[in-house]
């Protein structure tokens, strides 16, 4: 094949993202896709030398919060220098239309992302016209969120299951939305005020996406460790309103709730987020254990329903680390997502709560609040998850001796013969002496014991496929507490991690489920996810050789390695490590 290209990549290797065989070969590129790919021959305004490095489809993201940030962050370099070039995003039911008053919702994702533009649209057609005048780098693939949905129509009063009239109203919001391009409805049933809605609001919302061939995507029930209220009014991070025993069962009903959704909104596609183990094992365990809680959370979650003839797949976080970040120790006793902590505790100042703990009695008092079931360490509930310790490593502390040793660590060389001593009791006293020696102390949870072990078992099940969970960013954010690595490198680590290192997946398997399965079995997008004639030229070409994260909790941001060259619909948006400055993403608009 000759002729005349916009942009030719010559002499690469080519994964095609459809999981054939890697095959030597050219790309030729005009305007915004593919013209040409194999033996390739002709002149071109650009060519880039892919000798020595993999061409493949840009990754596709498929659950993504970069919409949320996208108006602050139109670049997204974040997520170009990782080699994404198409995300779904409005997902755990955080979209920002529709609108149509400040509401509970919108109070809290606007402000704990410290977001900072006007809201001026109202629906989702004007939201998504919003989007695509700013111009994002990459490709935006749009979810309704159904905590949006329900803010708009039950404001402040949401703690509780709507009415029929209630339901009616968010029927004729997702159907707008839907007219308008949405590609589905997702759900956050883990937090305000999506917990509240019982299964006929979401049947029945469902079935509205479905009557639009989209798909639902949730965010599954007690998903995140969490402790029942002790009273009706009681909300919030951390918190859960059912029966006692969703302790234990409440992840398993979750999972299982999520088909029978599925199932009963008209077999719609069921997409679930960020998947975790069915079942939950606290105390230290022999990886072998969580090995076999992921092969039965798929043979009794998902193999059982695709069985069935529903259309199932998931997406899991691909890192054993999930979206932690750095924050310093004392924010954990000072978060503004713990809602009911005592009023003491919220009136003192940083200064003054570490001076009180020098003394017994006042560690007494804040070791009550740690154990009453209303707070949480980050992502960690204490009570849920008694080995909490174990999760949480210290990273910058005045005591050099502290860095490097997770509390768990520690605790135990204080009390090498009372494990239980250990865990309950010095685990607290050692976060509680290291506050009073350096109170700017700073820690990471390191794992994420929800689904670490989980994941080569879930990635290679047909299903599966790696998502990143993270929001839009600059280069160089304006500050780095709170930033997880993951939200620059999760790509890379994926493949360096899973394809280089253990060998869980071919190379053209874990690009396959990064690309074409997201884009095309989820999504129904047909002329992107893969390398061929006709489709669009989203496109990353990498050095598999040098492929790296930047695996860094005190500097999420640096770049990963290997990552030459990354296009959208035809024009590159970044090379030599840096943005191009070129925004042609599209919004995607269901049809």
């Amino acid at each position: 094949m000759s002729g005349s290209y916009d942009l030719l990549i010559e002499n690469t290797m080519i994964i095609d993202g459809t999981g054939k065989p890697a095959f030597r070969g050219s790309v030729g590129i005009s305007r915004a896709k593919i013209a040409a790919v194999g033996e390739v021959k002709g002149d071109a305004a650009t060519v880039i030398d892919g000798s020595g490095l993999v061409t493949c489809p840009g990754f596709v993201d498929p659950h993504s919060h970069a919409d949320i940030s996208i108006l602050q962050y139109p670049l997204t370099e974040n997520l170009v220098m990782q080699g994404i070039t198409t995300f779904l995003g409005g997902n755990c039911g955080i979209s920002l239309a529709p609108i149509k008053r400040s509401t509970y919702f919108f109070e809290q994702t606007m402000g704990r992302r410290k977001l900072d533009f006007d809201l001026d649209w109202r629906t989702f057609d004007e939201w998504l016209l919003k989007v695509q005048e700013v111009g994002p780098s990459v490709n935006y693939v749009p979810l309704v969120g159904h905590g949006a949905v329900r803010g708009t129509v039950m404001g402040q009063d949401f703690r509780r299951e709507a009415t029929s009239q209630e339901i009616e109203e968010m029927k004729l919001l997702v159907d707008e939305a839907m007219r308008h391009g949405a590609f589905g409805l997702s759900a956050g049933l883990d937090y305000c005020p999506g917990d509240f809605a019982g299964v006929e609001e979401l049947v029945e919302l469902a079935k509205v996406a479905q009557e639009h061939d989209g798909l639902f995507t949730p965010h599954t029930r007690h998903h995140v460790n969490q402790w029942p209220v002790e009273h009706p009014e009681e909300y919030g991070y951390g918190l859960f309103d059912a029966p006692t025993g969703e302790i234990i069962a409440g992840r398993y009903h979750g999972l299982l709730e999520a088909v029978e959704i599925s199932r009963q909104a008209n077999h719609i596609q069921l997409h679930i987020g960020h998947m975790t183990p069915a079942y939950i094992i606290p105390q230290p365990h022999p990886a072998f254990l969580d090995e076999a809680a992921a092969e039965a959370t798929l043979v009794e979650v998902v193999d059982r329903a695709r069985d069935e003839g529903l259309d199932v797949t998931y997406n899991m976080i691909a890192w054993s680390q999930s979206i932690a970040h750095a924050a310093p120790i004392i924010e954990s006793f000072f978060s503004p997502r713990l809602l009911f902590l005592p009023e003491w505790l919220k009136a003192l100042g940083k200064e003054e709560f570490t001076e009180k703990l020098k003394a017994k009695a006042f560690r007494d008092k804040v070791k009550g609040v740690i154990y009453s079931g209303k707070f949480k360490f980050a992502m960690i509930h204490p009570l849920t998850d008694p080995y909490w310790m174990d999760g949480y490593r210290i990273l910058r502390c005045k005591n050099k001796a502290y860095e490097g040793k997770t509390i768990g660590e520690i605790a135990r060389k204080r009390q090498p013969d009372h494990i239980i001593q250990a865990v309950y009791e010095e685990s607290v006293e050692v976060v509680f002496d290291i506050l009073v020696e350096d109170p700017e102390t700073v820690w990471a949870l390191i794992i994420d014991k929800r689904e670490h072990g989980a994941l080569p078992v879930f990635l290679k099940h047909p299903a599966g496929m790696p998502c990143t969970d993270v929001f839009a960013l600059p280069a160089t954010p304006p500050q780095m507490y709170g930033i997880p690595p993951i939200a620059y490198s999760l790509y890379p680590h994926y493949i360096r991690l899973y394809v280089k290192e253990k060998g869980v997946l071919s190379l053209e398997e874990a690009i396959k489920k990064a690309t074409s399965v997201p884009a095309q079995e989820v999504l129904g997008l047909k002329d992107r996810g893969v390398i061929r004639e006709g489709a669009y030229a989203d496109i990353v070409v990498f050095d598999f050789d040098r492929i790296k994260e930047g695996d860094d909790f005190l500097e999420p941001n640096r770049p990963p390695e290997g990552i030459e060259h990354v296009l959208v619909n035809g024009t590159v948006v970044y090379e030599k490590m840096a943005h191009t400055g070129a925004q042609p993403g599209k919004v995607l608009r269901h049809s």
